[in-house]
């Protein structure tokens, strides 16, 4: 199949972002590696890479938009080095068992996509570390609108109750996922989602952060 690529290449230009997922390697994207926390009406979210980097951007669109295997297993390999350090430093989730929870799609988003590329980069990540997915846990009630087009304040009041979280466990540790945060409205959320409903241990995580 390599050999055919220039031939292929040549019929079908590929795209830019698709270029830079194609020729990336694990070890280079987790090397952009950045935790950078975040707060919010109280709630901290963490943001691992920068979304200003070229790659990055390239992974969050080819992973969200393109359904490229290759850009949500690089994610998934760097959700996983964050978390395998977070949990070498005896940090919350340290020697408790927990459950990554992918931020959901609307029914209409989901059904017209096709997949949760958020999902999919988590059960990369989960196969790295042995944890589990839950991707029912966590429910988007009603379709919002994306956050790309709206201020900072139209963000937060936009997801405003639009999780709703059952069958929490009070002992269990929940990872909450998303792909990309600016002022971390969709996490926050989800987060209070999921403490309503009873979690008492919860981290929000974005495979990218916005400056």
């Amino acid at each position: 199949m390599k050999a055919l690529l220039p031939f292929l290449d040549a019929l079908f230009p590929p795209r830019v972002s698709e270029l830079l997922v194609r020729t990336s390697e694990q070890d280079a994207v987790c090397a952009l590696l950045s935790p950078t926390e975040h707060q919010e009406s109280g709630i901290e979210v963490v943001g691992l890479l920068p979304y200003r980097t070229p790659l990055v951007a390239a992974l969050v669109l080819e992973a969200k938009f393109r359904s490229n295997r290759k850009a949500q297993d690089l994610l998934g390999a760097v959700l996983a080095e964050y978390l395998m350090e977070y949990q070498s430093e005896e940090a919350a989730l340290s020697g408790t068992e927990y459950t990554l929870i992918p931020v959901p799609l609307a029914t209409e988003r989901l059904r017209s996509r096709g997949y949760n590329q958020v999902e999919r980069i988590c059960q990369s990540a989960a196969k790295r570390l042995s944890v589990s997915v839950e991707s029912s846990l966590l429910k988007r009630g009603r379709h919002t609108t994306p956050q790309t087009k709206l201020s900072r304040e139209e963000r937060l009041q936009n997801v405003v109750g639009a999780f709703q979280a059952t069958s929490v466990n009070p002992s269990a540790s929940y990872v909450v996922v998303d792909d990309v945060t600016t002022t971390g409205a969709t996490l926050q959320a989800a987060v209070e989602a999921l403490r309503a409903a009873g979690a008492l241990h919860v981290q929000a995580i974005a495979l990218a952060h916005q400056a």
